[in-house]
């Protein structure tokens, strides 16, 4: 169960409205199940049902009454992001591809900050894989962290004090949810969240909308994708890992993501404005920077003058073995950053372990501080 070479689906055309319609009718089915209960989403994803309006009652308009053309474009444009990945589930990542398939504000603030479709997709590929046979569209399900979004979306809408549901609410809502994967690939590209809510913000000042407020909310997990792909027991911790490896193998002209990388993944982690809190302790106990490991390294393999373009990058077989080192020996457990940095040290001759005893730091002082 090795991880494969890094690619990127380049397939033309646009999601129909038939699509939109499967779509907006799984959350609808959604939503009106309310936000206390604890029934399973159903699976089966149809069109809207009819909504009879009752005597001396509301109107009967469903929440998704709100959401206009650019809104429902984007659910629909995130199940084809799906569909593309053979992903049984909409995540925060289809959402953040989709909302770069269209012109609106939520897309040119993205493209301002230098995020683009095909970085985005080849991020996705890389952290989560694709499953392992074709999806339909009556499989699909939304992630509890989509769910969250929504419901983000219309709360920024409502705190601008707007009537409807937009792209850009729908990425404000993405920004404030914060902790799944669409955020750790924005954040993997070099733009920070508070930058990027700055920027829509900025887009819609101009017609002279009231800034929302910032929220904050407790998260649920996110589901894997159908099959058994190499990242599925990953947590969005370690995917996070990846997606700033990757990052790093491309600002340096490599053309492979190797342990090296991974190493400044970590400490990335560790360095981002919102710093992951255990890696952090694990970085500062041991005395280490990301700028401490990233100018050794440069000694040892100095950076090209270009960037590598992301569709050229692929795992080093050291790496691949591993990746399936830390998949196969934490058995039925999820996989966290704290494990690929175990597995970096674990061999002491290898590349990384020898990276880091450069810097004073043994595997067995590794070991030590995170606790194994």
């Amino acid at each position: 169960m090795t991880p494969e070479v890094i690619g990127v689906a380049l397939i033309a055309g646009l999601a129909g409205g038939a699509v939109a319609a499967l779509v907006m009718g799984s959350i609808q089915a959604w939503m009106a199940r309310g936000r206390g209960g604890h029934v399973a989403y159903a699976r089966h994803i149809g069109p809207p049902p009819t909504v009879t309006r009752r005597a001396g009652g509301s109107s009967g308009m469903g929440p998704f009454d709100r959401f206009n053309e650019s809104g429902k474009r984007v659910l629909a444009l995130a199940q084809d992001e799906a569909l593309r990945q053979d992903h049984n589930y909409i995540g925060t990542e289809h959402l953040l591809a989709a909302l770069l398939r269209d012109d609106t504000v939520a897309a040119r603030a993205l493209a301002s900050c230098g995020i683009e479709l095909t970085k985005v997709r080849t991020a996705i590929e890389f952290t989560i894989g694709r499953g392992d046979q074709k999806i339909s569209p009556s499989e699909i399900t939304l992630s509890p962290r989509t769910k969250k979004v929504i419901d983000l979306a219309i709360d920024e809408s409502r705190r601008m004090g707007q009537s409807y549901v937009g792209a850009e609410h729908i990425l404000l809502g993405v920004i404030r949810e914060g902790e799944g994967i669409a955020s750790g690939v924005i954040e993997s590209l070099g733009v920070g969240l508070p930058t990027l809510r700055m920027k829509v913000i900025q887009l819609l000042g101009a017609s002279g909308f009231q800034a929302p407020s910032t929220g904050t909310g407790t998260e649920p997990p996110l589901p894997h994708a159908q099959g058994t792909g190499p990242f599925n027991r990953f947590t969005d911790r370690a995917k996070r890992v990846l997606a700033l490896a990757q990052d790093e193998a491309i600002r340096m002209g490599h053309t492979y993501v190797g342990p090296e990388h991974l190493l400044l993944g970590l400490a990335r982690l560790a360095d981002l404005a919102q710093a992951d809190p255990s890696m952090k302790r694990i970085w500062d106990t041991l005395g280490l920077t990301l700028e401490q490991i990233r100018s050794e390294l440069g000694k040892v393999i100095p950076p090209s003058e270009q960037p590598t373009p992301a569709t050229a990058i692929t795992l080093s077989p050291e790496t691949k073995g591993l990746l399936k080192f830390v998949h196969e020996s934490a058995g039925d457990n999820p996989v966290v950053p704290e494990h690929l940095l175990l597995a970096i040290v674990r061999d002491e001759q290898s590349f990384g372990a020898q990276l880091l005893t450069r810097l004073g730091v043994t595997p067995e002082r590794v070991r030590a501080v995170v606790g194994h």
